[in-house]
């Protein structure tokens, strides 16, 4: 069985950290529910509405507890809704756009992030040739790739993607045979809890975009026995990715605070639930070596 470099088999990463407040909650809950956090998604709604002194702090507590943080460069939340084609995946950037999304790489970069988030599968070669040598960077690819196959995960190792969000839904015959494609050093990335996101008629007879829970919680010990090594994600049901945006009117820091708390809740049940079923499936301490965890000053 493939594991990471601790031999472990998975880990644990939590999505929507969009203030500094809201991974101190995170590590808060992890703490009292005596569970590890590897990796957190930060800046989902997009690092350009964070100030350098935000970024900091986030990097501070992040380093001061060995979290790993994976940067969203420029905007993501927006484009999901904003993106030209009007289509939910394959996100696209326009010329301009990819020198943003260059742009607040970089800013982050110097603040000490090591990890970004990339959802243009056509940046990644560029990205691993003109960003990441020398340095540790690394680039996880986006569940907005939507990748399915072993075609699609092959031809992103690659291009320098380092870590991947499986599409949902893939049966265990399917996931067996992309981890067994995909090199050890690269890892899978799979939502035990999400989101999917639908078409439904609203009350004047409109169609309005929804979103929808989505979790694979009784499947999870298997996906730790055949994904391994792996990360599992856990970013639940509604309100979807509008969640992120804390400029709207019905959503605020505490909110997320405490929706990011149940995440971690949830965690722990799944980790209790694979030590009963299989108890030779190791879960990550907090902090291993490999992880990228943010450098203060670059």
């Amino acid at each position: 069985m493939k594991t990471f470099p601790d031999g472990a088999n998975y880990r644990i990463e939590v999505s929507g950290i969009e203030t500094p407040k809201i991974l101190e909650a995170v590590i808060d809950e992890a703490k009292k529910q005596k569970i590890p956090i590897h990796r957190a998604i930060a800046t989902v709604n997009g690092s350009m509405y964070w100030t350098d002194e935000q970024l900091e702090k986030l990097a501070q507590i992040a380093a001061e507890n060995k979290v790993e943080v994976i940067i969203c460069p420029w905007k993501l939340a927006g484009l999901v809704f904003e993106n030209h084609n009007k289509i939910l995946t394959d996100l696209r950037l326009t010329d301009e756009e990819t020198n943003e999304y260059l742009s607040e790489m970089n800013r982050c970069a110097k603040i000490g992030f090591r990890g970004f988030l990339v959802w243009d599968k056509d940046l990644l070669e560029l990205l691993d040739r003109k960003i990441r040598r020398p340095s540790d960077i690394i680039f996880k690819l986006s569940t907005f790739a939507n990748s399915l196959n072993r075609l699609n995960f092959v031809s992103a190792v690659w291009k320098g993607a380092n870590t991947i969000n499986t599409a949902n839904g893939l049966s265990l015959e399917k996931l067996a045979k992309i981890r067994s494609a995909v090199p050890e050093r690269v890892k899978l990335d799979i939502h035990i809890t999400f989101w999917q996101l639908a078409l439904e008629k609203n009350k004047k007879g409109g169609l309005e975009l929804v979103a929808k829970p989505y979790d694979r919680i009784k499947d999870a010990p298997e996906l730790a026995r055949i994904c391994s090594p792996c990360y599992f994600k856990f970013e639940a049901g509604n309100p979807g990715i509008g969640v992120y945006d804390l400029s709207g009117p019905n959503w605020t820091e505490n909110d997320l605070a405490e929706h990011k708390r149940k995440d971690v809740r949830t965690a722990a049940k799944v980790v209790r639930t694979i030590k009963k079923k299989y108890p030779d499936i190791v879960l990550s301490d907090w902090g291993p070596e490999d992880l990228r965890i943010p450098k203060m000053g670059g």
